[in-house]
């Protein structure tokens, strides 16, 4: 009887498993982060003044790319604010 329970609840069993080491190997590689240098690697050979030329560039452009977002969402909440006051 045993047996025949280990044979029916063994694969769900082995996949859930399966599962849970994929979750872990994921929050490892999530954990490690990003860093810009595995994908800016060829700016390594620029002068430290140009690289933080670069970094500053591209950390304006993030900023600017939030405040778009930031300006995109206050437009929506104000047109919904203006449609609800319609009503």
């Amino acid at each position: 009887m045993i047996t025949f329970l280990q044979t029916l609840f063994d694969p769900p069993e082995q996949l859930l498993r399966y599962a849970i080491a994929y979750l872990q190997h994921l929050s490892l590689v999530a954990g490690a982060g990003l860093t810009a240098s595995d994908y800016l690697s060829w700016l390594g050979v620029l002068d430290p003044a140009w690289q933080g030329v670069i970094n500053a560039l591209l950390g304006s452009l993030t900023l600017l790319g939030i405040l778009f977002i930031v300006r995109a969402v206050y437009r929506v909440y104000l047109s919904l604010k203006q449609g609800i006051q319609w009503w």
